[in-house]
Order: C-alpha cells, then structure tokens, then sequence
C-alpha cells in the first residue's frame, strides 16, 4: 500500500502560512552576538615605534623568510546590530564564528558608550603594563603612577579631576597602582564624600562615591597603571579595544630591544593579559584567536595557561603552548623547538 508524504496532505494555504512562518523566523532579529576570527597584526611592523634607544629587527639569516608577531583579537557585531536567525544558523553551520547570547557579552546595564570607553582604556591600561612588563625584564627600574583617562559625566568627580590627573591618594590611601583604589573604597558606602588628591598642584577634592553597575561604590572614573618610562614606546593600533594584546606586546617590545633574536624567522601568535609583574592573565574569543592566527601561517600559538581548558579545537599545524608569566612566553621562542614544551591538549 503507497504511502502518501504528509507534506502532500498539508493544503496550499497552510505552506504559505508554514513557509511564511519560517521565513520570518529566519529574517526576525535574535537577542545574540557574533564572534568571528579577525586577520592578525604584525606587531614587528610599524604597530610598535621606539624612539631613544637602538632597535633590532629581521634580524634571520635567511632574509626570504621575515619574522612574524601576530597579535590576534576577534571581530564582535555591534550591540545595537541587527542579527537575523538566518545569519546565527549560517555562523553555526560554518563553525568559524561564535554565536553568544547578548548579555554574555554586552551587559544590559552598561550603554554601548561605556562599554567603548571601558575597552579604550583597558588596551591604554594593557599598552602601558605590557612596556612596565618588558622593560622590566629587560632590567630597567620603573616608578609608577595612577593616572585618570576618563571620567564619567555623571560623576561627582567631573569637572574637579581631569584626565591625565595622577592620583596621589583615595581616603587616606596611598595609591602606587590601580588595584589599590578598589582596596581604599572597601569600607566605603554609595552617598559617602572622600577625600582625593592628585598630583596637579596637590590638589585635594571631596567626591561623592556613585554605585556602579552591580551597586558598589565608585568614583566613577577610568584609570591606568603609569609609568616614567626612560625611553619613547608608542603602539599604533587602532579599531581595536580590550586588554588581550599585553603578552604579545610585550614580546614585540623584547624582540626589537633585545640583540637575541627570539623569532628567527618562525610566525609566532598569541595573546593573553599581562600586569606589570609580567603575569599573563585569560581572555575571550581564544578559539576564534586560533583560527585567524593559523590562517595567517602562524605555526606557534602563546596562550594563556588559563585558556587551555576553553579550547575547543585547534587548527592543524598550530601548536597552542601555554604560559603563565611573560619570562615562560621568552623561553618557549628561545627554544629551538618550541613544540617540546608541554602544550594544550
């Protein structure tokens, strides 16, 4: 006995309503995020400009073969971006891209402004730690500071500090690095006025503490890590936030201030934060990081060691190796097999 297809049964007016419903559901606007691999920097290049002191660079004996320092980052859609079901099925098929809800990534509590000022100042923070980071390696003796790169209009503290303010101290405590204006306000309630002084003319401000977004006391300003640096490090990268760049700047700033050349030729990638004290710290988007460094010919991949356990897959001829401090990045390149160090699985 034949057996009739059910779509067969179905009347012409319900396909166009079926058919309809689909459509709409492939074209409707869904609460996600994309997270695609992004083509990556070479830091050797003009990304990073030293001025005071000799520099080296391409310095393998073959000279057909340059030395390459990827640094990676990831393209992320815009959070006002309309994205239809039909673009999340596509990314998913593809396996390229990720596909995020849109408040793992943008909180609905910050606007797309503060997100934005807060990635500016986190590649500033990252720029500025990851030359504290190499110089120090490289033995030179640094002081630090803490200095206000933005401040937000609805801060108590607008129009009394300014940016490029230095802190000098926050209710009594001394401040020497960032860390230590969360550690001053611990006591500290939302309505409370403390006492704030800078660098500019000594200069002291009463200033009443707001509630950020999860209701703890602030002061509502961005700041970073500063430092009287002996010699001129610029970075020259734009379009891109965050602090993941700090382990491959740091890299970048060793291997044109250093006479051993740690690349030899290879092309290496990587990412990671990093303080500093030279300490590499996670970040996100590591799967999509692989893929534009392998595509890019990357062979090595310097990841944080923290990241190993996100790994979901790793491209073919690319060996991931994890580090945790800036000095374990410098000692996989001056191997001459980087792949005999232990590695993520």
């Amino acid at each position: 006995m034949p057996v009739t297809p059910l779509v067969n049964k179905i009347h012409t007016p319900s396909k166009v309503i079926l058919l309809g419903l689909f459509a709409a559901a492939l074209l409707a606007p869904l609460p996600y995020v994309l997270i695609a691999p992004s083509t990556p920097d070479d830091v050797l290049g003009k990304l990073i400009s030293i001025d005071g002191v000799p520099t080296f660079q391409d310095r393998a004996k073959d000279k057909t073969i340059k030395s390459r320092l990827f640094i990676t980052s990831v393209l992320v859609t815009n959070p006002n971006s309309y994205i239809s079901g039909g673009e999340i099925l596509l990314n998913w098929i593809s396996g390229d891209t990720a596909v995020l809800p849109h408040d793992s990534v943008f909180p609905p509590e910050k606007t797309e402004a503060q997100v934005t000022a807060e990635n500016t100042a986190d590649m500033k923070n990252s720029q500025s730690e990851a030359t504290a980071a190499s110089l120090s390696y490289l033995g030179y003796d640094l002081k630090s500071a803490v200095e206000i790169t933005d401040i937000k209009t609805e801060s108590d503290a607008f129009k009394k500090l300014l940016k490029s303010d230095r802190i000098v101290s926050v209710a009594g405590t001394r401040i020497t690095k960032a860390s230590d204006i969360r550690t001053a306000l611990k006591a500290k309630k939302v309505g409370d006025l403390v006492a704030i002084t800078v660098a500019r003319d000594n200069l002291t401000f009463l200033v009443k503490l707001m509630a950020n977004s999860e209701g703890a006391p602030v002061v509502g300003i961005f700041v970073s890590n500063s430092y009287d640096f002996p010699i001129s490090v610029k970075f020259n990268l734009e379009r891109t936030g965050g602090p993941s760049g700090g382990l491959i700047f740091s890299l970048g700033i060793i291997e044109k201030l250093a006479p051993e050349d740690l690349l030899r030729g290879r092309k290496v990638a990587g990412t990671g934060t990093i303080d500093a004290a030279g300490n590499v710290g996670p970040i996100g988007g590591i799967n999509e990081k692989l893929i534009g460094a392998a595509k890019a010919g990357a062979t090595i991949f310097l990841a944080p060691e923290a990241n190993c356990i996100d790994l979901t897959h790793i491209p073919k001829g690319l060996v991931v190796i994890p580090v945790k401090t800036l000095k374990a990045a410098v000692s996989v390149l001056q191997s001459a097999n980087p792949a005999t160090f232990s590695g993520c699985k």
